[in-house]
């Protein structure tokens, strides 16, 4: 890896941080966050012809966020800029039939259950005028590690950029004592990383162990899920995913494992959530191999494609590139609705993407007013 290839990799990351890169092919909106201030007046509010004149109206977004979620997400300069722009934030009141409150334009949300789940189902289908963010039955598809994979798996992406895919894994449901054996017939290699099978979005559901030798996986807790340790130099990237959007941070991760600590290490070790904001890698100074970006064409139409499988416009996924090569990734989790307040830039990228969502939706169904 050249010495140039490291500053264009960082130049990179420091544009990104006043900006964003829109996937081109499928709507070309300009992506160049600078832009903003200028483009306050002509977006602050959004425009639906009506009897041959336009009539400006409030976006008004109706969200169902936990307080954790309030706190993080809507942050003063997400709202700031939002009013702005003509967007409204309204909250959601929990104790009141949802179709007695709005209109909405939109509802965000990021509750679980299945009397939630069932609210919104019917909630679409009377109020079809709205978008829902995003539909529950596309979420439960990535609250489950088992299912939340097999669209990369089959998407098996490989061009001239690299090669995305997921490393081995297995599912134990229950009966600990049963997982070596499981282990062995499966012919995973250790170590092995253990992670809750369901994401329910507590701090819990993103622990995560490693699994030095094989007596002790009967030591772990099912439901897991056991994913083959790749090493990949202590580094993932994050990739955020709003709409055709793309935003992606570098982040600390586990460290490698080479083989004189694999015969030396036994037992099962157990690590917080590695990848948050507060272990950035962003700003390290890292080896030029392990730091440069994976290639923005390859995360495009990764992108692109998981967003068509999976029916979201709303999540991240967590990537990591073998050790030693170059091309060679692995997509270790998705993430509906990630930590957003984290990424910078979000307040720019998402009320983007939520005029452009609605205005979009105006030119494919626009409103009959006859």
């Amino acid at each position: 890896m050249r010495l140039k290839e490291e500053n264009a990799c960082k130049n990179e990351g420091e544009k990104e941080n006043g900006g964003h890169v829109r996937l081109k092919e499928e709507n070309g909106f300009e992506n160049e966050v600078e832009k903003d201030n200028e483009r306050v007046t002509s977006q602050s509010l959004y425009s639906t012809m009506i009897s041959g004149a336009y009539q400006q109206q409030k976006l008004v977004v109706g969200y169902a966020l936990t307080s954790k979620k309030v706190k993080s997400f809507l942050q003063p300069k997400l709202e700031g800029l939002a009013r702005k722009k003509g967007i409204i934030f309204v909250a959601i009141d929990h104790h009141r039939p949802l179709s007695d409150q709005g209109p909405f334009d939109i509802v965000l949300h990021k509750l679980t259950g299945k009397e939630w789940c069932q609210i919104l189902e019917d909630y679409g289908q009377t109020h079809p005028e709205v978008t829902v963010l995003d539909p529950p039955d596309a979420i439960q598809h990535v609250h489950n590690r088992q299912s939340m994979l097999q669209d990369v798996a089959d998407l098996n992406l490989s061009d001239k950029h690299g090669k995305v895919g997921v490393p081995r894994q297995l599912v134990i449901k229950k009966d600990p004592s049963s997982i070596p054996d499981a282990v062995t017939r499966a012919g995973l290699m250790l170590p092995l990383v253990a992670k809750p099978l369901v994401v329910d979005g507590s701090a819990k559901s993103h622990e995560l162990s490693l699994a030095y030798d094989q007596l002790s996986l009967s030591l772990l807790e099912p439901p897991l899920v056991l994913q083959e340790f790749v090493n990949h130099g202590g580094v993932l990237f994050k990739v955020y995913i709003v709409g055709e959007a793309i935003k992606v941070v570098r982040r600390f991760s586990l460290p490698d494992v080479n083989k004189r600590e694999l015969l030396n290490n036994a037992g099962v070790f157990q690590f917080p959530r590695v990848s948050s904001a507060a272990a950035s890698a962003d700003d390290a100074d890292l080896d030029p191999c392990i730091a440069e970006l994976p290639p923005r064409p390859l995360l495009e139409k990764l992108a692109r494609e998981l967003r068509r499988r999976l029916g979201l416009h709303l999540f991240n996924i967590d990537m990591i590139r073998e050790h030693g090569t170059r091309d060679r990734f692995y997509v270790i989790d998705i993430n509906y609705f990630p930590g957003y307040g984290k990424m910078p830039g979000y307040e720019h990228i998402f009320t983007d993407f939520l005029l452009d969502l609605v205005q979009s939706k105006h030119k494919r169904h626009p409103p009959n007013n006859s």
